[in-house]
């Protein structure tokens, strides 16, 4: 499956240029062109796009003709985690500054994907404090906003389903009898519930202050 970068800003001719990159390696603009079957011209576009946003580099002059690299998937995730979390920490700042206190937040996730996105964003934007039970299949996909939130938030969670290589010290297995759950309870005002694995994975991330307390409570039990 092709990697997507439009939901982060990148165009559909930048997000094909960059997994033309990664398949080629290091190339010339021309070698692109052909293997994304572009114009020249809009794969020389698309490839700026990517150097300008810290997803490729391109070699310095004089070397002609000049051959850009693809960003590291894994550090790509982190430069985008830590412009999303810069961005919503400056959102919620506004947000704050500007709004009356709203009704309480209740929404519904469902599928592997969508809830490794709501994890990395709530995560990530953690200021104090994140504790709680995660399935190891959520590691991978949202292992930069853990990092980011390590870096200034106390962090307490236990892996069910076994443990990372890479796991870090804050990090522990959770018991053999665990329930099927992930339970994470972010600066003691959200928490993400959710049950099942892979795409069958339903659940709700919540700011209501009785669901709040009852997660609370129930955190000793599960992890």
């Amino acid at each position: 499956m092709r990697p997507d970068l439009t939901p982060f800003g990148f165009t559909p001719t930048e997000s094909l240029v960059y997994a033309t990159l990664l398949r080629l390696g290091p190339s010339t603009g021309y070698a692109v062109a052909r293997g994304a079957r572009l114009a020249r011209a809009n794969a020389y576009s698309a490839l700026e796009g990517l150097v300008s946003r810290g997803a490729a580099t391109r070699t310095p002059p004089p070397e002609r003709p000049a051959r850009y690299r693809p960003a590291d998937p894994q550090s790509l995730l982190a430069h985008l985690a830590t412009l999303q979390g810069e961005a919503l920490d400056r959102l919620g700042q506004q947000l704050r500054d500007v709004s009356r206190p709203g009704e309480p937040v209740v929404r519904q996730v469902a599928g592997s994907r969508a809830v490794a996105n709501l994890v990395m964003q709530l995560v990530a934007r953690a200021e104090r404090s994140v504790e709680g039970i995660m399935a190891l299949e959520l590691w991978r996909p949202t292992l930069p906003a853990w990092r980011r939130a390590s870096e200034r938030a106390q962090v307490t969670v236990r892996m069910r389903g076994g443990m990372p290589a890479d796991a870090p010290s804050w990090l522990e297995p959770a018991a053999a009898d665990s329930p099927a759950v992930t339970m994470l309870m972010i600066d003691e005002t959200h928490v993400v519930i959710t049950s099942g694995d892979g795409d069958a994975v339903t659940g709700l991330w919540t700011s209501h202050p009785l669901i709040l307390l009852l997660a609370r409570r129930a955190l000793p039990t599960v992890a």
